[in-house]
């Protein structure tokens, strides 16, 4: 039998400003999902499960006067989507 990784990359489009964006993510993907933040700076946020199998990985890049924001998972596909889905 072979195993597939499944992984998916959600991405959205905000004017919030960044601390604003990682501060959501973090409260939503620690608080809500409970993950453990691994790094976080002006760019990023990660957070993994307690095994480290499954991630969460949160990329901001500047679009003119916006943010797009990547939203990187796996193990977590629904918390990514929903996430997105409530930010909007």
């Amino acid at each position: 039998m072979i195993w597939g990784v499944i992984m998916i990359v959600v991405s959205f489009e905000t004017e919030k400003d960044q601390k604003e964006i990682l501060d959501k993510a973090v409260k939503y993907f620690v608080d809500n999902v409970g993950l453990k933040i691994t790094s976080r700076n002006d760019c990023c946020a990660r957070f993994v499960d307690e095994n480290q199998l499954g991630y969460v990985w949160v990329t901001l890049s500047q679009k003119g006067k916006k943010f797009e924001v990547d939203v990187e998972s796996k193990e977590f596909e629904y918390h990514a989507k929903k996430f997105v889905k409530d930010f909007k």
